[in-house]
Formats: structure tokens, C-alpha cells, sequence
């Protein structure tokens, strides 16, 4: 099938001298025009390209085919496609667009989308019988989804239990897009902020998946509890370091003054000074049967050092001494 696509039309008369061919097709224009049903929904990808598919009516002969798009005020033509001679349509492109292409069944194609392509579009279809059959669409152009990551933070409990904060992270992220986290079975826990708990002695390892989505791209990350929680698990929390090294330190100070103390009692008890006794001179008296004075020590030991003697015959801890002087010298 040879196809001819002709410039768009430089005036409205030149226009018009273009599609006359189409007035015998159209015919007197009462006819009752036929509507498909709802519009047909398509979605495209940035930067991609999008075919709005068109079906011809079996049986019948098409005569024209006319592409429109709906504008800021008005339903914009895109391009016409003559059938009046089938072995050689004819397409005119009448809003200058070179993005627009038609495939080989007259589908509309739109090649390198951006976000202003997000419109509804029609496809008016006349056939020899000058019945009209309208296809309407709309197509939403979305972006693909990339760079999902995840943080978290993790926190041991007085009671043995991981707390785990999860929160997941989209770049460029619209409203468009849904992300949240999902537990095991796909059951869904809400967003893409949760807190979850997990008891390493009473639960086994678990795996939450963080899923973000759009209409045409679908991203996951998973995590599992036991590595998640696997550092607060073996190194304890900061106030639990902190409270144990004060209550170190604090109980070395208190053996340390204790130790000090002991050994400053067992030097002063272990040097105590003997203690003397010296009777005046004024009270001692020279009896007639005794030729000298008699001085009398008493001797004090340390009290680790004294244990009970041994009976020994004529032992005592008094001591007697005998000073012999000359009466003589008294008198003279």
C-alpha cells in the first residue's frame, strides 16, 4: 500500500481544494453518526513513544479518517487521512507537529512524549455509507520510576525488643506514584513511613518490602529484621555504656578511698610510742634496808603483735632498777 502524505496546506483554500474529494464520501451530512463506547485509556512513558490503536469498520469501505486532539479552547485537527482511492491514501498534516506519524493500520503514533502530550485524542471514521464512528482516548504520560532507597533506625528497648523505624525514599516523586511498605504475604502497612517491632527471642527473621509504583514502572527494596537490628543487638545502646562506665568508676573511687583509709589505720595503730613512768625524786624515800632509789618502766606493745605468752616461771613486765648513790654526799 502506497501511502502519500501531503505538506500541510499553505490557506484555507488550498485547504479546501485538499479534502474536496472528501464531500462525495461525507454526503449530505444527515446521517445519525455512531459513538464507540467509554474512552479508551492508554498510558505512555516520558521520552517514549505511545500508538493509539485504531480498529476499521469490517465490510465497509473508509473514506476518511481524521485525527484530533483537544486543545486549550478548542479540539485541535492533528491530520487527515484520505481513502477515497485506497491503493494510494493520502495523509495531511494540519497542525504542524512532526512528532505524529501513522503506522500501517492508521493508528496514531506519537513519538518522543512529554508531559503536555497528557490530553484526550479522537479518531473519526467515515465510511462510503456516510456513517460516522468516533474512538476517543486518553493518554497519560508518566515518568519511569528510578533511585528508591531506604533508611532506617534502629533502637533496643529496656525489654529486649528491636524498635525499627523504616522510611522510604523516591526522587522526583508526584502524585502520581504510590510507595509504601508491605509486609510478608504483600499485607500492606501504609506508607512509606512505619515503625515496627521485633523480638529476636520469641520471632523469627522477617522480610518488609518497600514498593513504589506508577502506571508504567514498579520498584522494591527489601529488608530483614536480624540485619537490621543485628548491631544494636551485639553493641549496647549509648545510656547503657554510659550508666555501666559510671557506676564503674564510681565503685573504683569507693574502693580506692577504702583501701587509702585502711592503710592509714594500720600505720597509726602499728606506731604508737611507748609510754614511761618516772616518780618524782620528791617521792621516792631511801628506807633504812634499801641503799637506792627503784625507777619502774612499763612497757606498751602494738595490739596485732601481742598474744598470750607462754607461763614462764619468774616473768613479769615489770621492771625494777636500783640506782646506788653515796649518802655521804647528802650531808656534806
Amino acid at each position: 500500500m502506497a501511502v502519500s502524505r501531503a505538506p500541510a496546506p499553505d490557506s484555507a483554500r488550498q485547504r479546501m481544494v485538499w479534502l474536496f474529494p472528501l464531500v462525495f464520501c461525507l454526503g449530505s451530512g444527515n446521517e445519525v453518526s455512531q459513538s464507540s463506547s467509554g474512552p479508551q485509556l492508554m498510558n505512555g512513558v516520558l521520552g517514549e513513544s505511545a500508538v493509539l490503536p485504531l480498529k476499521l469498520p469490517v465490510g465497509k469501505m473508509t473514506c476518511s479518517i481524521i485525527w484530533s486532539y483537544e486543545g486549550e479552547a478548542s479540539q485541535v485537527t492533528a491530520l487527515v487521512i484520505n481513502l477515497s482511492k485506497p491503493e494510494s491514501p493520502q495523509i495531511m498534516y494540519t497542525d504542524g507537529k512532526k512528532r505524529l506519524n501513522i503506522t500501517q493500520s492508521y493508528s496514531l503514533q506519537i513519538s518522543n512524549l512529554t508531559m503536555a502530550d497528557t490530553r484526550s485524542y479522537t479518531a473519526q471514521i467515515t465510511t462510503e455509507d456516510s456513517k460516522v464512528t468516533v474512538f476517543k482516548y486518553i493518554l497519560r504520560v508518566f515518568e519511569r520510576l528510578g533511585n528508591l532507597e531506604t533508611t532506617n533506625h534502629t533502637l533496643l528497648l529496656e525489654n529486649g525488643t528491636c524498635q525499627i523505624h523504616l522510611a522510604c525514599i523516591l526522587k522526583n516523586q508526584s502524585h502520581t506514584v504510590s510507595v509504601e511498605w508491605q509486609a510478608t504475604g504483600n499485607i500492606s502497612l501504609g506508607g512509606p513511613n512505619v515503625t515496627i517491632f521485633w523480638d529476636p527471642r520469641n520471632s523469627s527473621d522477617q522480610t518488609y518490602v518497600c514498593r513504589a509504583k506508577n502506571a508504567v514502572s514498579n520498584l522494591s527494596v527489601s529488608v530483614s529484621t536480624q540485619s537490621l537490628c543485628k548491631g544494636v543487638l551485639t553493641n549496647p545502646p549509648w545510656n547503657t555504656v554510659w550508666f555501666m562506665a559510671t557506676i564503674s568508676i564510681i565503685a573504683g573511687a569507693l574502693i580506692l578511698i577504702l583501701v587509702c583509709w585502711s592503710i592509714h589505720v594500720w600505720k597509726r595503730r602499728g606506731s604508737l610510742p611507748l609510754t614511761s613512768q618516772h616518780p618524782d625524786s620528791s617521792q621516792s624515800t631511801d628506807g633504812p634496808g634499801s641503799p637506792g632509789n627503784t625507777v619502774y618502766a612499763q612497757v606498751t606493745r602494738p595490739m596485732q603483735e601481742m598474744k598470750i605468752p607462754k607461763p614462764i616461771k619468774n616473768d613479769s613486765m615489770t621492771i625494777y632498777s636500783i640506782v646506788n648513790h653515796s649518802r655521804e654526799a647528802e650531808y656534806s
